[in-house]
């Protein structure tokens, strides 16, 4: 089944390491919160804190940066305004070359920036 545009469909504030948080965003956009294929009863893509890895689905093009970018990866907050921080893990293109090319960011949630708060919005 080949991959398909997603929706993206919340707003999307990502900060350049350097930035303040919560100052002026380095860039605003959109996106696709996803939390991969949800086919099974095992947990999903964990880090060694056993905090779940969401997956942020961009239009193609979107300049969003891990380590392996940049010295230091940036920090997302989805959807926009809200408190709910990500560190951008990393970054690939999925269907490259093809009229369905989007971009996917792996985030991990942290409270760096201050608590998430409750409940989420």
């Amino acid at each position: 089944m080949p991959f398909i545009v997603p929706n993206f469909n919340l707003p999307v504030n990502i900060w350049r390491f350097g930035s303040v948080i919560p100052g002026p965003p380095t860039l605003t956009t959109i996106g696709n919160l996803a939390w991969g294929r949800r086919q099974s009863a095992i947990t999903g893509a964990e880090n060694p804190q056993g905090n779940l890895l969401m997956t942020l689905l961009l239009p193609p093009g979107t300049d969003v940066r891990a380590a392996a970018q940049s010295l230091n990866s940036d920090v997302a907050e989805v959807p926009a305004g809200t408190g709910r921080y990500y560190h951008v893990m990393d970054v690939d293109d999925i269907g490259k070359g093809f009229p369905n090319e989007h971009r996917a960011a792996t985030l991990l949630a942290t409270d760096d920036f201050g608590q998430w708060p409750t409940p989420y919005p």
